[in-house]
Parts: structure tokens; C-alpha cells; sequence
């Protein structure tokens, strides 16, 4: 298997927003947000973005407070942390505004919950002027919406959808390294549940399955029936809750 993120639709319409965010007329809301259910491929897709625009990326806790996190951009941007809130958010504000990188932030779930966290990146995005995207699961977008403070400055709402039929062949196309059948990957698309996770564990077994046979190609017919794209002979309970979050 192929190590590199395959433009599908949902990297794409992402790429996109993140394009817009940086090219805003200037006073325009800049904040992103990236949500969607676990195995869309919305970490792999955003650290993927982030690295093309030069962004700092982090990834908010459980136990994160606005000084760990304020300690963790910090760290990102190889700068050192003040001694107090408001002169660590300073430094950050300085730091964001003189580069111009977009600030990136993961599982921000953890920080809808908390008012001071949210506070502290609506701060860094309205006095930095850089983009700031959220990267959150199903349902962080209902939650968010009612906090009009934030919500107002969300300009780019990027829900990661099911894994289309389409983006399932452009991945077999790109990641495989044996040639997988149209068929082969249909039926692998309809046992996914939409996850890119999924497909892309399913498209690895696949390959798996021809390299042991000595098969430059690989067709519904040849794979054997019943056997399982993902988790081998794990006890059916098992493979049945992993499908069912995808």
C-alpha cells in the first residue's frame, strides 16, 4: 500500500475552505470548522492541510485548560510561554499575526465544553486575524451553533460525508499497489459504512490477499466468501461494533 492522502471529495471541498479562509477579504470571519463521525479521515485529511499552508497544529485534551493549550501553541511555534495568561496570549497573537499561519485545533470537542477555551482561541483568531479551524465529531456543530459568539465567526462548515463509491475507487486506485476490480472494491464500499478507515483496512487485507497468491489483480470473484474485509477472524461482536462507528 501507497503512504499519501488521496484528494476524495471530502479532502477536496476541505482544501477548499481552507483556500477561502486564507484568501478572505479582509474584517471577514475566519474560522473553520471540520466535523464529522470517528473513520471519515477528517485528522488525517486536516493535518494533511496543515502542513500545506504551514499551520500549527495541535490537538485539545480531556484535561486541557487555556494555559496547557496556550503551552502547547507555544510549543508549536517555538516560542516561549509568559508567566501569565494574558501575556502568553500576547505572544501567540504576535507570533500567528507576524507569520500568518493558521492555527489548527483537534478534537475540539474538549473545547466547546469549556467557556474559557473558547474565549481563549476566539481572542487568538480575533486579534490575530489568522484562520482558526476546529476539527471535531458528529454533533459539535448543533452544539456550537448555539453559541452565537462562536458560531458568528465560523465562515467554513466542512461536514466530512460517507465514503462515496467514487472515492472508494479513486483510493484503490491510488493506495494499491496490485490492481483491485471495480466489483471487488463496490463490495468493499457497501461493508464500510461510509468509514474511509474501514476502506482503507479493507483495500490493505485486499492487497494482503493477492500478494500471498502471487495476483497482479484482484476481482470480487477471486476474494473468498464470507471472509471479512477488516478484522479477520476477530469474535463477530467485535467486528459488528467497529462497523457500527465507522
Amino acid at each position: 500500500m501507497r503512504s499519501k492522502i488521496v484528494p476524495i471529495s471530502n479532502v477536496a471541498r476541505l482544501a477548499e475552505a481552507g483556500e477561502a479562509l486564507l484568501s478572505r477579504t479582509p474584517g471577514m470571519p475566519g474560522m473553520g470548522l471540520c466535523f464529522g463521525p470517528s473513520g471519515r479521515g477528517k485528522t488525517t485529511a486536516v493535518a494533511w492541510l496543515a502542513t500545506r499552508q504551514n499551520g500549527v497544529f495541535v490537538r485539545a485534551l480531556a484535561t486541557s485548560t487555556p494555559t496547557s493549550m496556550l503551552e502547547t501553541i507555544c510549543r508549536e511555534l517555538n516560542i516561549a510561554s509568559r508567566g501569565r495568561v494574558a501575556q502568553t496570549v500576547e505572544a501567540i497573537v504576535g507570533k500567528l499575526a507576524e507569520t500568518g499561519r493558521p492555527l489548527f485545533v483537534d478534537e475540539a470537542d474538549y473545547v466547546v465544553e469549556q467557556k474559557r477555551l473558547v474565549d481563549t482561541l476566539r481572542d487568538l483568531h480575533d486579534l490575530s486575524s489568522v484562520p482558526v479551524i476546529l476539527i471535531g465529531m458528529a454533533g459539535i456543530d448543533r452544539r456550537i451553533s448555539s453559541s452565537p459568539q462562536l458560531s458568528g465567526r465560523i465562515s467554513q462548515w466542512v461536514e466530512f460525508a460517507p465514503c462515496s463509491e467514487v472515492d472508494a475507487r479513486v483510493l484503490a486506485r491510488e493506495l494499491c499497489e496490485v490492481s483491485v476490480a471495480d466489483d471487488l472494491v463496490d463490495m468493499l464500499h457497501a461493508r464500510a459504512a461510509g468509514s474511509v478507515r474501514n476502506i482503507v483496512v479493507g483495500l490493505g487485507r485486499i492487497e494482503q490477499f493477492a500478494r500471498s497468491r502471487s495476483l497482479a489483480s484482484v476481482a470480487a470473484a477471486d476474494w473468498p466468501r464470507g471472509q471479512d474485509f477488516f478484522l479477520g477472524n476477530a469474535p463477530q461482536a467485535v467486528k459488528q461494533r467497529l462497523q457500527a462507528v465507522g
